[in-house]
């Protein structure tokens, strides 16, 4: 006759094929079988847990772990089996502990390296997971999950090239799993290798058409690709499945701005903001599509909002420089125009080069800051000089503080003017120049023809007519008396200019006027010496 032992065992043996099999009910019959026959069977007691939990009784699976580690507490595999448990009910340090445990009495079996870097992996300490990933690829290097798992862990660590070998040998060892081809899809969207991403993405979603992070990076792709109205489809599919997608929403914001829609955009980055994306430029981006709405002062309290995170922000300063152009705040619109060209000179010269080209309202506000802001600013001082010079109450030493202010490079050498004429030689503003800076030189009749072929070239420039009467001798006016207090060309060029049409005639004449006022602004005149 067997002894109890030996039908404890054939019981769990019983047992632990019909758990294999997946008939957890009869498992967890004969598994109790072999305990009431040996009350304190270890196997027995971790392999009834197993099926306890496969039939979703936490409760009790747990205590048949916690009992036969207490019974024995050498069986890493079972410490291994309530890691597991204890991850899925977010106990994650007593899982560590019991992950531990379980490496340490079995440093041979691979699957306990591998849950040990998941739980290392979900809690960001991503050296840690790489580290558990090595071991378990030493141990078994014809698991593909392993190579999977290790390519993600470097991709989140930026080691792109060494997690597109990871995940290919993945593939290669399982070419139907489609988690692989998108993982790959995303290590190869971060190398910029853009149609092999896509191909990876849609062997993915050919699998799985429902994939919400699959449908996210597609419509990503598309959207760089310039396919905005396909990356639209797939991002509101994927939003559709997953309404906290904060990349999709972001990249449909941004794709939905280039369709012309900033309503449906705003709506997207507001919907990022309450979802916690606070960074700057979402508040940019928010910004950028208010302002396109006519939200003047909803676009200048997102951009203030970027500068609160992110002081010197360039994006953020171009975006309330925009919108206090728009609300005819000028002096401030030109002050961020001036940030912008301290903290990032390559990037304001880049955009002034672009901005030309972009036909959205942001962009033909900034043309319009860049333009109205200094000819605006421009004539009111202009204007009060000559005002002060009808007075009498300006002296030498504080028309050189206006010198200072008015300068436009070096536009007031003769070199400069003549290469300005050899580009173009109808330019109005250059052939001014030199008119003055003929008369200067006594080449009275040289300066009047200079000024005659610009009233012939535009019979209504009354400034130019106006200038040549200031070489007259007593000729009238308030614009003559600058004659003679020794002002240079460019001043008493713009100072006729404001006089004669004002600001639109400023600004038509004096294109470089941003840079005269952004000096204007950064360096404003100090009192002259008592």
């Amino acid at each position: 006759m067997e002894d109890a032992n030996t039908r404890a065992e054939k019981a769990a043996e019983r047992g632990e094929a019909h758990r294999l099999a997946g008939r957890n009910e009869a498992a967890v019959k004969a598994f109790t079988r072999a305990i009431t026959i040996v009350p304190g069977y270890p196997f027995a007691l971790g392999s009834r847990g197993q099926a306890l939990w496969a039939m979703g009784d936490l409760d009790a699976a747990l205590a048949d772990f916690d009992r036969a580690i207490e019974l024995d507490p050498r069986l890493g595999w079972v410490h291994l089996e309530r890691g597991r448990l204890l991850t899925k009910v977010g106990r994650d340090q007593e899982a560590l502990a019991d992950y531990d445990q379980a490496v340490e009495l079995e440093p041979g079996h691979a699957p306990a390296f591998l849950d040990r870097a998941l739980l290392h992996r979900f809690a960001g300490r991503l050296e840690d997971a790489l580290a558990d990933l090595d071991s378990a690829a030493e141990l078994e290097s014809h698991l593909p999950y392993v190579f999977g798992e290790r390519g993600e862990v470097k991709r989140r660590l930026k080691r792109y090239e060494e997690a597109l070998a990871d995940l290919t040998l993945a593939i290669d060892l399982d070419p139907d799993s489609s988690d692989f081809y998108l993982e790959r899809a995303w290590v190869r969207h971060e190398l910029e290798q853009s149609e092999e991403a896509l191909a990876d993405v849609n062997v993915a979603l050919a699998a799985r058409p429902d994939d919400s992070d699959g449908l996210e990076l597609r419509g990503t792709l598309h959207r760089l690709a310039g396919r905005t109205v396909e990356a639209v489809a797939d991002l509101d599919r994927a939003i559709e499945l997953n309404p906290g997608a904060l990349l999709a929403i972001m990249v449909r914001g941004g794709a939905l701005m280039v369709l012309r829609r900033p309503d449906a955009a705003y709506a997207d980055f507001s919907r990022a903001i309450e979802l916690g994306l606070d960074d700057a430029g979402t508040w940019v981006s928010r910004g950028q599509a208010a302002l396109d709405r006519h939200m003047l002062e909803d676009a200048l309290a997102d951009a203030e909002a970027a500068l609160e995170r992110e002081p010197d922000h360039v994006d953020a300063l171009l975006l309330r420089g925009a919108a206090n152009e728009k609300l005819g705040r000028y002096p401030e619109a030109a002050r961020d125009l001036k940030r912008v060209s301290v903290v990032a000179p390559d990037v304001l010269l880049g955009w002034a080069a672009e901005v030309r080209e972009d036909d959205s309202d942001l962009g033909h506000a900034m043309e319009e800051s860049l333009k109205t802001t200094a000819a605006e600013t421009l004539t009111v001082a202009a204007r009060d000089l000559v005002a002060d010079a009808e007075a009498q109450t300006v002296n030498a030493a504080e028309f050189a503080e206006m010198e200072a202010f008015l300068r436009v490079g070096d536009t007031d050498d003769a070199a400069v003017v003549e290469t300005r004429l050899a580009r173009d030689p109808g330019d109005a503003f250059a052939l001014a120049l030199r008119a003055v800076l003929d008369r200067s030189a006594g080449r009275r009749d040289t300066a009047l023809a200079d000024l005659d072929a610009i009233v012939r070239a535009d019979p209504a420039a009354e400034w130019a007519t106006t200038l040549r009467r200031t070489m007259d001798p007593g000729g009238p006016g308030g614009a003559d008396r600058l004659t003679g207090l020794g002002l240079p060309p460019i001043i008493e060029v713009i100072c006729v200019l404001a006089m004669t049409g004002g600001a639109d005639l400023v600004r038509t004449a004096l294109p470089d006027g941003a840079w005269i006022l952004s000096d204007m602004l950064e360096n404003p005149p100090k009192p002259p010496p008592a």
